[in-house]
């Protein structure tokens, strides 16, 4: 008999103190279980898989959660995309015996070789013609462990809740260990259908909407899953156990829609009496996240969660697999509805379009529903984990290593760090957040690389957005490695104030010199100001003037940027002259039109900045004179850096 607990209801707005004091003790590990997989591996499909392109996949299986046993058999309809096709290619793992290959209803004969089966079709079909090939098979694959690392299927019990549970984890090269596939990422299916015959006490959760339960026989029924929405081959999945299904309906702000939450919760009574008000503030997250993101992006069939026994979760489209309800656990799988499942990584180099997303949702949702302490306690600690060795990019250089895509570090701290600063560069939320649902908007239902997402960006800031270029932002920080050491001296001398930023980089020979805006707190006991300066020199010297008597200063005070400050000091002899070192000669000083510089070192370069670091003029000298133009300029002080082989110097300029 089936067993529901089913609430199709409107969920209460539970109140922002809640989530202050939810900080739960579950472990909310923010990785995937496949992430702790450090064994390299290669993925061994053949490039005549993409000789067809995926359109339709109906699975028809019979599943428990007793073992990881398999039988029945998988169609897919293709269209073929080379010249002609002889010979139908697709992946599945040798532990699963091929009863048939059946191409449009025929049966016909395949060769093994490795994962890849190669199927020789009766004759050569052309370009643009469609075909179906059905598959029928069976077989008990490898599981995985619960503290060993998950594979394609996995039976394991709960040590919390004693439950045993059969589930799927495909990313990022395990489909082919429980379905015959083919793992591009970049052909995304357009629909799919996934048929579960199980045991009648348990129940099989999938994607997208479940259409019907059919009795089978005696002993067995069949869960029928549609999805409509364009899905990635490792975001396809299966959860089977014995389950309560626990639902209700979330609302849309500003609109009278309504999606379904469907969550298949262990039958223990003790599971959803810990986890029911966690699950129910899932409703929220979604509601909020669509503000920032745009709408949810499969709100027509539904969002929710199967439980299964792993150290983490696996955002599975429309209906995350995960180990237990932490509330950050939800948030990043959630975050990953839009950057993951509807805009996927068109490649695994550029899983950061996928995890830096994810994980930052974690910052977001704490910001909004705890307090800001505790996101700027959790970026805080990204941060200082980015930092935990000098090198390493977030654009994946070995695929093969599965430890190396899911990396910790790089993938999920310095990409949700990297997120953050570039929300600090463009120094506004509204255009911020408009990026982030531009990118959902033209990558809907695709894939996407960092080069698609920096093309975004710079679409709507332009290529430059104050100070700072789109594309050295991402050339050091997704490209690049390391992150700038800073040394950082004040003065004050009357209402003046000189700041001296010297740079140094943890791994010079990827990025010998960030460019970055950074922020300033001018400490004083009337009261502090901050101030924000562009640093695009080794050496920098910046001025400003302020009425307060200074006493301290604090670099980066909101915690946007990744790097170290090796020394913050008040150096008394400090102001912009004392910096000059080169026999330049500028005339005149104060000037109403143009400078004139004089007596320049051979292979000289110039540039003109505000007192904020924003570069307004830039040329190269020598021994010649060399005109800076001043005729456009308001009045007020400028910085002149000149750069030879002799030296550098900062040399104050005033516009009257």
């Amino acid at each position: 008999m089936r067993s529901f607990l089913t609430r199709l209801l409107t969920v209460a707005l539970i109140p922002v103190s809640y989530f202050a004091t939810a900080q739960e003790n579950e472990n909310t590990t923010r990785c995937h279980a496949l992430k702790n997989k450090m064994v390299a591996k290669t993925t061994v499909a053949s490039v005549a898989e993409d000789n067809y392109d995926v359109k339709y996949v109906k699975f028809d299986l019979n599943v428990s959660n007793t073992s990881t046993y398999i039988a029945g058999n998988v169609t897919t309809t293709a269209t073929v995309v080379a010249s002609s096709l002889s010979t139908y290619v697709f992946e599945l793992n040798t532990l699963l015996t091929i009863d048939s290959v059946l191409i449009n209803g025929a049966i016909r004969p395949f060769t093994t070789a490795g994962v890849v089966r190669t199927v020789t079709l009766a004759a050569p079909l052309p370009m643009g013609t469609a075909f179906t090939a059905q598959v029928f098979y069976t077989g008990t694959p490898t599981s995985g462990t619960l503290f060993g690392g998950a594979l394609g299927v996995n039976c394991i019990a709960s040590p919390s809740w004693g439950n045993r549970a059969t589930y799927t984890l495909s990313e990022s090269y395990h489909a082919n260990e429980w379905w015959p596939c083919k793992q591009s990422l970049r052909d995304k299916i357009d629909s799919i259908d996934m048929w579960l015959t199980v045991p009648d006490t348990l129940k099989g959760g999938s994607n997208g909407k479940l259409v019907a339960v059919t009795t089978v026989d005696a002993t067995h029924k069949r869960f029928e899953w549609k999805e409509r929405y364009p899905i990635d081959y490792y975001l396809i999945s299966f959860a089977v156990a014995n389950y309560v299904d626990y639902s209700y309906y979330m609302h849309f702000s500003a609109s009278t829609d309504s999606m379904l939450v469907q969550n298949y919760v262990y039958s223990n009574p003790g599971t959803l009496l810990s986890f029911q008000s966690k699950i129910d503030s899932t409703g929220m997250m979604i509601d909020y996240f669509s503000t920032l993101y745009g709408r949810y992006p499969f709100w027509q069939e539904k969002y929710g969660h199967c439980m299964g026994p792993l150290g983490g979760g696996m955002e599975h489209q429309t209906m995350t697999t995960l180990g237990n309800f932490g509330t950050t656990l939800i948030a990043h799988e959630l975050g990953h509805q839009w950057f993951g499942d509807n805009a996927t990584c068109g490649a695994w180099t550029d899983i950061f379009v996928n995890e830096g997303f994810a994980s930052y949702s974690e910052y977001l949702f704490e910001d909004h529903f705890w307090n800001h302490t505790a996101a700027i306690n959790t970026i805080r600690d990204q941060q200082t984990n980015v930092k935990s060795s000098p090198d390493g990019a977030i654009f994946v250089d070995d695929t093969t290593n599965e430890g190396r895509i899911f990396d910790t570090r790089l993938t999920y701290d310095k990409g949700a760090c990297v997120i953050h600063m570039l929300r600090f560069v463009v120094n506004n939320d509204n255009t911020f957040f408009n990026i982030l649902k531009t990118h959902q908007t033209q990558m809907r239902d695709s894939t996407a690389t960092i080069a698609d997402f920096k093309s975004t960006t710079a679409g709507i800031t332009g290529a430059i957005t104050g100070s700072m270029s789109i594309d050295t932002f991402f050339n050091q920080w997704a490209y690049g490695e390391g992150y700038p050491i800073y040394t950082a001296k004040w003065n004050q001398i009357g209402n003046d104030v000189w700041v001296k930023l010297d740079q140094t980089t943890s791994f010079p020979s990827s990025i010998p010199l960030f460019q970055t805006p950074i922020e300033l707190k001018l400490r004083s006991a009337a009261g502090d100001t901050i101030v924000r300066v562009f640093n695009a020199q080794a050496s920098q010297v910046y001025h400003f003037t302020w009425d307060r008597t200074m006493n301290n200063m604090v670099f980066d005070p909101n915690y946007w940027l990744v790097y170290d400050l090796t020394s913050l000091t008040h150096d008394v002899t400090l102001d912009v002259n004392n910096v000059a070192t080169l026999p330049i000669s500028i005339m005149p000083n104060p000037a109403s039109a143009d400078w004139t510089v004089n007596n320049l070192p051979a292979n000289s370069s110039l540039a003109l900045l505000d007192l904020s670091g924003r570069l307004l003029w830039q040329n190269a000298g020598n021994s010649k004179a060399v005109v800076v133009p001043a005729t456009n300029l308001a009045t007020g002080m400028y910085l002149l850096q000149v750069k030879s082989d002799a030296g550098s110097a900062s040399y104050k300029l005033i516009k009257e």
